[in-house]
């Protein structure tokens, strides 16, 4: 686990570089031992390579890249290779006036994030509910075996894309000193997709908003 004061409780569970360099996809921490301490809000991947694991409003919710249906209760018995979850208590809610591009995401969540109090310099946690515009994720199959490092696949994935796609954004925007380790080596944020209906959920590669889409932000309390 890694831990540095981070805001909204926020803990972390093995290492981005660490997968992409290593393939380390063994279990860091027990998706029942997580969900016991009532997280508001998570991404990750389950160990082994083989799916995605997002928490939103306290639910869990996990895609397999072999498309198998688990037992409700089947999730529960998993572990998380990589995980950031944490707790936000209350959420405050802005409309997206104009559309966001992919390669500007990053940039207008730290300065909507800026502009109601919260530091981008520490981590936060947000969701945006509407159109996901244009988007490419995954959902990881297994681990490829290798070899491993920069410019290679970590796994073996189920990927899509598209102009376009209702939905969730969920994931979080990381302090400096978690780059690497909660999210992608010079990226800032970790983000997943998951459906209307709660049933499905993919990692997020590339994905941009959609004008009158809603962005959700922790509200601050003092």
């Amino acid at each position: 686990m890694n831990v540095s004061q981070q805001a909204f409780g926020l803990e972390t569970y093995g290492e981005f570089r660490k997968v992409m360099q290593q393939g380390d996809f063994g279990a860091k921490v027990d998706l029942a031992t997580v969900m016991a301490r009532g997280p508001s809000t998570g991404v990750g991947a389950l160990a082994d390579g083989r799916g995605e694991i997002t928490i939103t409003e306290g639910n869990l919710i996990i895609s397999y890249g072999d498309g198998a249906k688990a037992d409700p209760l089947a999730p529960l018995a998993q572990s998380a290779a990589l995980l950031a979850v944490g707790s936000v208590k209350e959420w405050q809610t802005m409309t997206v006036r104009v559309d966001v591009a992919p390669e500007d995401i990053e940039a207008f969540l730290a300065a909507t994030a800026g502009s109601q109090g919260i530091n981008p310099d520490r981590s936060f946690l947000f969701e945006a509910r509407g159109v996901i515009a244009p988007y490419v994720m995954h959902v990881n199959k297994a681990p490829t075996g290798g070899p491993y490092g920069h410019g290679r696949p970590m796994a073996i994935t189920v990927e899509s894309k598209g102009d376009e796609i209702e939905g969730r954004a969920v994931g979080v925007y990381v302090a400096p000193e978690l780059v690497g380790i909660a999210t992608h080596g010079g990226e800032r944020t970790h983000s997943h997709w998951v459906s209307n209906d709660g049933t499905a959920t993919a990692h997020l590669d590339r994905w941009g908003l959609k004008a009158g889409a809603r962005l959700l932000l922790p509200k601050l309390t003092y």
